[in-house]
């Protein structure tokens, strides 16, 4: 599942993730859509059993929103589930969401889609 949370406009990106995940095939794609709270994505999350959820985010709060959506997806009954993410990130605070396991990976928006398509196309699933 790829998400937004808030109200980030700055949807182009997901949007050619999730089309290009379903172009290279092998995984189902779900996009969640946009201006829906941390919570409400979890649980969508959770009803439809994703295992794994990218989150984009441009909005320079990544630091709270990764926590509270680890947060909101352990709550929801999604332990289970890896959290990715995209977007306007510094390489120390991605790097630092990854040590606090707030994010399985993230990934700067200056890198190309491919990368994030290899990483979720070879990660072991859990």
């Amino acid at each position: 599942m790829l998400a937004m949370t808030g109200l980030d406009p700055n949807n182009k990106r997901i949007r050619l993730l999730a089309r290009s995940l379903k172009e290279a095939g092998g995984v189902e794609v779900y996009y969640s859509g946009m201006y829906k709270s941390l919570e409400e994505n979890a649980a969508e999350a959770v009803k439809l059993q994703v295992d794994l959820v990218g989150l984009s985010i441009y909005t320079g709060l990544h630091l709270a929103v990764f926590p509270e959506m680890r947060q909101a997806l352990d709550a929801a009954g999604g332990k289970h589930i890896s959290l990715f993410g995209e977007g306007l990130i510094p390489a120390q605070d991605a790097a630092a969401l990854v040590d606090q396991g707030a994010a399985s990976a993230v990934f700067a928006s200056t890198l190309p889609i491919n990368t994030i398509i290899e990483w979720i196309t070879t990660r072991p699933v859990s």
